[in-house]
């Protein structure tokens, strides 16, 4: 019962209490006054009619007395009026039946009136002759009681209704504030930190919203606070201070950590950019301009990387920058390649140069069977064959470990992927996700898979998403994989035996800038409300920020039918953590790059646990990825995480 109602009650129930003492008081008086008052009105007339009769009764008149008994009698006032003598015998003898209008019978036995006696003594001479005794009538004593009750009640009725009225007015007014607060409170809890700008003049409601005022500053403050300090360590620890792009540390544990996933990254380049004589050129123009340098070099890379989307640009070492593409052809290598040529050729154009051969790029083609190393060495080694093509040269490495079974063009990828569709070839296959403090299930990540051999599809190789989603994010088919996906799992749960469990699938972020994949998903979960709330929805951190607005307006869908949202591979890019107040998240899965040797690394493990820490004040829950090795799952606990995934603690099935 909220505050304002149980006032309310309060308020009723003071007034009832008060109005029964005080009805109670005056029924009694009352009853007193007009019970007093019968027995005097009995006595005067005893009194008065005795000294009319006695000498009528005297000289043994019985008429006259009767006819003066009779005029008093028939006034009505009167329930008995006896005249006797000494020895009791009735004279005269008049009794009126209690005849009571106008008063309900109830209430007569509720409150009967004593209606006494008057009594006066007939003299004759010095002789006592007889004696009058007189009772008054109650009736008009009931109605009078009866009137000033109801009066009372009706009196008491129309003034609670006003008083009561009035007092929710002013309770309305007075608790107003209240409302504004727990609406402050919901607003802090929802990631929001609003300040109430109107004071209550009460001064109790006013200490309560300044107070309220105050926590909400000081949580924001906090939040702001810790949200600067990880991410100024961060900058410290994954970027290069000149440049501001990912450092090798970084690069490499990233580069380590998406070749060991297939699920997304199963092709694409490596490419080495170095530029050429730059410790000459610090000797010659100083440290300053070489710094000046580089920086416009980080910037010409970050215009090609807009060109893009999976992509990734670090500054290694001195003159030496990698920038990696994921998922993309040889072709498309070549294409990147020249792209970086002509941005090294920019960087002369901008004058900061005098010669125009500024440097060289390397390309590594990745087909899915090199290890990090082997990678890095190859562009390595196509960066020193480049070194010898001429000024801004570049060179590719082509590896002849390629399954030319794979390899497939724009068309015919776009047939398979139609024709695995059709058929009802897209596999689904589940990988745990346990909570950290005692390994219970949280959910199961769905992944995507489709058989290389479409004709015999329990057979052969299955391809994993790495492999074919990139070229379905090409051809703008990722809208159909992904109903496929979800229409599997909303008839999985309808038909499991299991109620419980929940599902997270991965969409795409192409498929949200679509108005009829999110228009097709609003009725499916219409269509499915009671099951909506065992999906959970992923979208890449890359996804997000760079689709914010299609992002939350996706997130604000699915939550509205119960579903929840995470944000997968996060922590990628060195964006603000801002937006995560705005949006609703409840999963944050923190990329596999910084499970690498996270056991030796204390800035991961700084890192990890800061962003538990913002997490956990969003009330998002935050989930580990790619856990390979023992060490790593025993560690998270103590950095405040609350679940992973990874082959160590289950693999997809």
């Amino acid at each position: 019962m909220t505050l304002s109602k149980q006032l309310v009650v309060l308020i009723v129930a003071l007034l009832l209490l008060v109005f029964a003492g005080t009805f109670l008081i005056s029924v009694h008086n009352t009853r007193d006054y007009l019970e007093k008052q019968l027995a005097f009105h009995a006595q005067d007339a005893a009194t008065s009619l005795g000294l009319s009769i006695s000498p009528h009764l005297a000289e043994n008149d019985i008429a006259t007395v009767t006819s003066m008994t009779d005029a008093i009698f028939d006034r009505g006032f009167y329930r008995v009026i006896r005249v006797e003598d000494m020895q009791g015998k009735p004279l005269v003898d008049r009794v009126l039946p209690i005849q009571i209008e106008g008063v309900p019978d109830w209430f007569i036995e509720q409150l009967p009136l004593t209606t006494p006696e008057g009594e006066a003594i007939l003299m004759s001479g010095w002789l006592q002759s007889g004696r009058v005794i007189v009772k008054s009538h109650p009736g008009y004593a009931y109605n009078q009681l009866w009137q000033t009750i109801a009066g009372t009640l009706r009196w008491f009725l129309v003034s609670a209704v006003i008083a009561l009225l009035v007092g929710v007015l002013l309770l309305r007014r007075v608790l107003s504030p209240l409302r504004s607060v727990e609406e402050q409170a919901n607003a802090i809890c929802n990631r929001e930190f609003p300040i109430l700008e109107k004071l209550p003049r009460t001064t109790d409601m006013r200490r309560i919203v300044e107070a309220m005022n105050r926590m909400s500053g000081k949580v924001r403050q906090m939040l702001d606070e810790l949200e600067r300090l990880a991410a100024g360590l961060r900058r410290q620890a994954y970027q290069h201070p000149v440049t501001g792009l990912a450092n090798k540390r970084f690069f490499m544990d990233s580069l380590a950590n998406q070749i060991n996933s297939s699920e997304e990254f199963s092709s694409g380049a490596l490419c080495l950019v170095q530029l050429k004589h730059f410790k000459q050129y610090n000797d010659t123009h100083g440290y300053k301009a070489g710094d000046e340098l580089l920086q416009e070099a980080a910037r010409q890379l970050e215009m090609v990387a807009r060109q893009w989307q999976r992509s990734q640009i670090a500054h290694l070492t001195g003159a030496d920058f990698a920038f990696m593409v994921q998922e993309c052809s040889e072709q498309q290598a070549v294409e990147l390649a020249e792209q970086l040529s002509a941005a090294l050729a920019g960087l002369y154009g901008t004058g900061k140069l005098d010669d125009p051969d500024v440097g060289h790029v390397g390309v590594g083609y990745f087909d899915g069977s090199q290890t990090a190393p082997t990678l890095l060495s190859e562009a390595d080694m196509a960066l020193r064959m480049a070194q010898t093509n001429g000024a801004n040269g570049w060179h590719l490495t082509r590896s002849s470990e390629i399954d030319q079974s794979q390899v497939r063009g724009a068309l015919e990828w776009r047939e398979f992927i139609v024709e695995a569709l059709e058929r009802n070839r897209v596999k689904l296959q589940f990988q745990p996700v346990v909570t950290c403090a005692n390994e219970t299930l949280m959910h199961r990540e769905v992944l995507v898979r489709i058989p290389e051999n479409l004709d015999s599809p329990d057979q052969g190789v299955l391809l994993s998403a790495g492999l074919f989603m990139p070229q379905a994010e090409s051809l703008g088919m990722t809208a159909d994989i992904d109903k496929s996906v979800i229409s599997q799992v909303l008839q999985l749960l309808s038909e499991s035996q299991d109620k419980s469990t929940q599902y997270a699938i991965n969409i795409s972020p192409p498929s949200i800038r679509l108005d009829r994949f999110m228009y097709w998903l609003k009725e499916r979960l219409e269509a499915h409300r009671q099951l909506a709330p065992r999906l959970i929805f992923e979208l890449p951190e890359y996804g997000v920020v760079a689709n914010i607005e299609q992002a939350t307006a996706f997130l604000e869908l699915v939550t509205s039918f119960g579903a929840k949202f995470s944000i997968d591979h996060f922590g990628r890019s060195f964006g603000s953590l801002a937006y995560l107040r705005s949006m609703k998240v409840n999963y944050l899965k923190i990329d596999g790059s910084f499970m690498r040797s996270i056991e030796q690394n204390s800035d991961n493990q700084f890192f990890v646990q800061a962003l538990a820490e913002i997490a956990h004040g969003l009330e998002i829950e935050v989930i580990a990825e790619a856990i390979e090795a023992e060490s790593v799952w025993a560690l998270l606990s103590s950095l405040h995480v609350d679940g992973g995934q990874g082959y160590f603690i289950g693999r997809p099935e």
